[in-house]
């Protein structure tokens, strides 16, 4: 069992971490292929991102941590499914849909906007 402190660290390890892919030549580059809707959709997934990297990296600790320890295990769980989806990024809906999932998961512990 992890402590709020460590699922902390691993939940924004994970977003930092799907920020750098959606930036990278590979996301982009398949991107080029994808439908416009599909390409907004990217774009409008990579801003929540960053809006959630920010959210928690500016949340008072003190008041998340409740919130981390009950979901522990979804996000444990949204992080492995993430994970998987982005070791076959050329699928753009899956890896998009696994994105999203953990979004929701993350809005659980801190409040996101919907953007």
């Amino acid at each position: 069992m992890m402590t709020p402190a460590e699922i902390l660290t691993a939940t924004l390890e994970q977003l930092r971490a799907t920020r750098e892919e959606m930036l990278s030549a590979d996301w982009t580059l398949g991107l080029e292929d994808e439908t416009e809707d599909t390409r907004r959709q990217s774009a409008r997934i990579l801003l929540q991102v960053q809006h959630a990297i920010l959210t928690l990296e500016n949340a008072n600790f003190a008041d998340i941590r409740d919130k981390l320890a009950a979901n522990e295990k979804a996000l444990a769980d949204g992080t492995a499914k993430l994970q998987r989806a982005l070791k076959d990024i050329e699928d753009t809906a899956q890896v998009l849909e696994a994105i999203g999932a953990f979004l929701q998961i993350v809005g659980q512990v801190a409040s996101l906007l919907a953007l």
